[in-house]
């Protein structure tokens, strides 16, 4: 078999696969064992420098240096705005090619139905019905241009960095979950689809409610967040304080419980038959990880740290 022909093998094979649930399956994995070393596991095992040094950023970022590499592959914290440019973008391509086939009629174009086969499967069936592929398309529009503005107009960066994979994954996150939910979609599968809209039935409704408690709470936290450091002074844009007001009284990452909600509510909506229900599991384990690590440094900085506040689940974890 010549070099040539296995190479087409290889790329017929990734073809057929579903690119974009291999990968949140793999972010999950990886985030889940790394975080459950560092974590959980760090009185019995001791997590290894290097690793230290990939998963954390910002303020809990590890204080040696052990990999020149890694820390010549960071890249300011402030560029998470980056993240919400481009899925802004994406999501926006998203909103104009349902309107292009939920509300013109019109047939999906010969270029999406190509990158939906490349980046999913080109074996793609229905798994929501119009109304809620609609519904959470919208919402998670919402949810993105809201981040978008934050990050611009709310949110104040320290001169923090973080590595280049969390880079690379904050970008492909919002490019698989806008593609994964297109991809099972009516009218956007491999076989033809009677584009009929159905009713609001109580999913949607338990859904969106759950999805606009997660969204106030986090514009709320975050607007918290960003009082602690806004009119204070340049020194203070580098300075940590300890959060406080609102759900900051019970929980150490208020912002994060919120995000969880979000997907939850979207999950609810799209049906737990839907590959969301990958987007979402990756969601709540990043999340937790990540609450986790941010409990323990506001513990181990401010000695005065309510003991009764939890990480992200109020009276639980």
């Amino acid at each position: 078999m010549t070099a040539l022909s296995l190479l087409y093998t290889a790329l017929n094979l990734l073809y057929q696969l579903n690119l974009c649930k291999l990968m949140f399956v793999f972010y999950t994995v990886v985030i889940s064992m790394g975080g459950c070393v560092v974590n959980f596991l760090s009185g019995v095992v001791a997590a290894p420098p290097l690793l230290l040094q990939a998963f954390k950023f910002g303020k809990m970022a590890h204080t040696t240096q052990v990999s020149r590499l890694l820390a010549a592959l960071e890249v300011p914290r402030r560029w998470f705005f980056h993240f919400y440019v481009s899925a802004s973008i994406v999501v926006t391509i998203a909103l104009s090619l349902m309107w292009y086939v939920y509300v013109s009629g019109a047939g999906f174009p010969p270029w999406a139905t190509t990158t939906l086969d490349v980046l999913t499967t080109p074996h793609r069936t229905q798994a929501v019905n119009v109304t809620s592929a609609a519904m959470a398309l919208c919402l998670l529009a919402l949810q993105i241009y809201r981040r978008l503005y934050e990050n611009l107009f709310v949110s104040v960066f320290s001169s923090g960095h973080m590595n280049i994979l969390h880079y690379i994954v904050g970008h492909t996150f919002y490019l698989g979950a806008v593609t994964l939910l297109l991809s099972q979609a009516p009218g956007f599968t491999s076989v033809e689809s009677h584009i009929v809209f159905s009713g609001i039935e109580i999913q949607h409704i338990i859904g969106t409610v759950i999805f606009l408690l997660g969204f106030v709470v986090q514009h709320w936290s975050l607007c918290l967040l960003a009082g602690l450091r806004k009119n204070r002074g340049t020194n203070m844009q580098e300075k940590y304080l300890m959060p406080e007001g609102g759900l900051f009284e019970v929980v150490s990452c208020p912002h994060m419980l919120a995000e969880v909600l979000l997907y939850v509510g979207l999950l609810i909506i799209l049906g737990p038959g839907s590959d969301w229900l990958w987007v979402t599991l990756w969601v709540l384990c990043n999340q937790v990880q990540v609450a986790v690590m941010n409990h323990k440094w506001y513990q181990g900085t401010f000695k005065d740290y309510p003991k009764h506040r939890r990480a992200i689940i109020p009276f639980v974890l």
